[in-house]
């Protein structure tokens, strides 16, 4: 009996390990732009998903790793790592959505795919772009506490044209809530990329409105969660000398 305990306690931590160096890994993956980083976080929650290929959790966790890993190619030098998983990823996060079509993160993740499609060949907004903003829409009105819904409500209005529906406001307003979201569940704040990504991004939203002491202070607050984010600390010296050349 005993050794049955100690057995379960021990996969139980094990369990509880891996799933903490998945959410670590993509938080690494994304303060470092590391593209072998993001691949190792993927193939770790395809294989836990290869092990339980009918547990909801498993495919949701899945879905995740490939909305880190294409958000993070956006940032990429090259299409490399945005070519090896668009297909894949696109493929499995429409599926996901069909069986769980009132699953607002699932739709969320989907509007965000579409929406890197867009990013890296504009010409496909005209197919994939109200497709996008349909999606982005659901993720909030079927989960209006998900952090994750908002953020992506949030950049699909940064990015959408004007004259197709972007507002500069409500993405401002949809990182306001991401962060307020995230931060109502402190336990959720260790190591999550998304977290860090909406303050620097309503930074940037603060200060193309013209906010500037509003933007100073978001990535002001990015480096306090993360004193080693090199973007925010660029995206901060930039505004700050900005600021001094006018004076």
């Amino acid at each position: 009996m005993k050794t049955t305990i100690s057995f379960l306690l021990a996969m139980f931590i094990y369990g509880s390990l891996l799933a903490q160096s998945t959410q670590e890994l993509m938080y690494q993956a994304y303060l470092n732009r590391s593209a072998e980083t993001w691949k190792k976080a993927v193939d770790l929650t395809a294989k836990e998903l290869t092990a339980k290929p009918n547990d909801p959790t498993k495919q949701m966790d899945l879905a995740y790793a490939y909305f880190s890993l294409l958000n993070g190619s956006m940032a990429m030098p090259n299409d490399d790592l945005f070519d090896e998983y668009i297909s894949d990823a696109k493929k499995f996060l429409k599926k996901i959505v069909e069986d769980k079509p009132k699953s607002g993160e699932a739709a969320a993740m989907l509007s965000s795919i579409y929406g890197n499609e867009i990013g890296k060949s504009p010409m496909k907004g005209m197919l994939l772009g109200s497709k996008s903003s349909s999606l982005a829409e659901k993720g909030i009105l079927f989960e209006p506490n998900s952090p994750l819904a908002w953020s992506v409500y949030a950049s699909n209005k940064y990015y959408t044209p004007s004259s197709f529906g972007g507002d500069l406001q409500e993405a401002i307003k949809g990182w306001e809530k991401t962060i307020q979201l995230s931060q109502a569940n402190a336990g959720t704040l260790k190591d999550n990329w998304l977290y860090l990504n909406a303050i620097v991004f309503l930074g940037q939203a603060y200060e193309k409105a013209g906010s500037r002491e509003k933007a100073i202070a978001a990535y002001e607050k990015a480096l306090v969660v993360e004193p080693q984010f090199q973007y925010a600390k660029m995206l901060l010296n930039k505004i700050k000398n900005t600021s001094n050349e006018k004076k």
